[in-house]
């Protein structure tokens, strides 16, 4: 017998995790619009400096996922940053969960993860729509893929609207669940500074006012070579902010963090994070549609929010789609 053909859309944590658990008895595809894996396991490199610009840190609170970080440990793949919680003034209190940094960057990870997988990058989803049995996953350069099963590891609107695309009718169940769910924008800045950030070990803060909802040292966290630094905006000043220029957003950003003067000229870059983390949650780790063939969707707005939920989620994609195509 022919092994399942499974399409997984979004090379981030879930989806990787998800073509990971799959691979051994699936034919499985992973389909990404970037350039390259993770989504927001993401870095960037501005000269001699390291720059994570997406999620900053892993923290475990189920024995399953800290099973697999204990693996990424023992394989060099992350590395322990900090323990406990990091207030305004970037004090740290020692008493809470570790925080796991990627050992060379946060993009490490998912690097690591899609070794061996069938991940096509730069591949942009264009349309979804089924027969009665399978999938047809039409792409924007024309082509197209047929699968038994698919999982929609990508921000649900981006989701809704492939299927929107393709007429496929949800049940008002599944579009009622489906669209409960919401984001929260986060704009976040990136700079290269000519001399050391100001920040203590171990090179963050977390402030409670301003527009700054988080602010780390790339050199201080041990990933970049020079001190650069990652400044996350709040969800009101990302909405706020989201049609200004980058030059606004920069002088508003540094001026808030005091770091102007330290800053090395056209060093700074802006990334706009349209989808950067599930306001509203599914409750479930995963959504599978009714009444279409085998389609589950999953991400970290299913169940569990931040790098962990994400690959809880994928976990339990994969899980039902075995179970569903009665896979050993």
């Amino acid at each position: 017998m022919s092994r399942p053909r499974v399409v997984v859309i979004g090379a981030g944590m879930a989806g990787l995790t998800a073509a990971h658990r799959l691979q051994e008895h699936c034919d499985v595809v992973v389909l990404d619009k970037g350039r390259g894996v993770g989504g927001r396991l993401a870095t960037r490199r501005i000269g001699d400096a390291t720059i994570d610009h997406g999620a900053q840190f892993i923290t475990t609170h189920s024995a399953e996922f800290a099973l697999t970080v204990d693996r990424w440990v023992n394989d060099g793949v992350v590395a322990s940053w900090f323990r406990g919680g990091i207030g305004p003034e970037g004090a740290l209190d020692p008493d809470g969960h570790t925080r796991f940094r990627g050992s060379v960057s946060m993009n490490v990870v998912a690097k690591n993860l899609a070794i061996g997988l069938d991940v096509r990058t730069a591949s942009q989803v264009a349309a979804l729509t089924h027969d009665a049995d399978s999938w047809k996953v039409a792409l924007v350069d024309g082509s197209e893929l047929i699968a038994d099963a698919v999982i929609a590891s990508s921000p649900v609107p981006q989701t809704i609207a492939l299927l929107e695309k393709g007429d496929v009718v949800l049940t008002s169940s599944d579009a009622a669940a489906l669209n409960a769910i919401a984001y929260d924008p986060c704009i976040a800045l990136m700079a290269v500074l000519d001399g050391p950030s100001g920040l203590t070990e171990p090179g963050a803060v977390d402030p409670v006012e301003g527009p700054i909802d988080w602010m780390a040292d790339n050199f201080l966290k041990g990933i970049s070579a020079v001190p650069s630094v990652t400044i996350h905006a709040t969800p009101e000043f990302s909405r706020a902010q989201w049609d200004a220029s980058n030059e606004v957003i920069a002088e508003a950003l540094l001026d808030a963090a005091q770091l102007h003067s330290a800053v090395i000229s056209g060093s700074v870059q802006i990334q706009r994070w349209l989808y950067a983390r599930p306001s509203v949650e599914h409750p479930e780790r995963f959504l599978r549609l009714s009444d279409t063939p085998l389609f589950v969707c999953a991400g970290d707005a299913f169940g569990g929010a931040k790098v962990e939920g994400a690959a809880l989620s994928g976990a339990a994609a994969a899980a039902v789609i075995g179970s569903v195509l009665g896979l050993e």
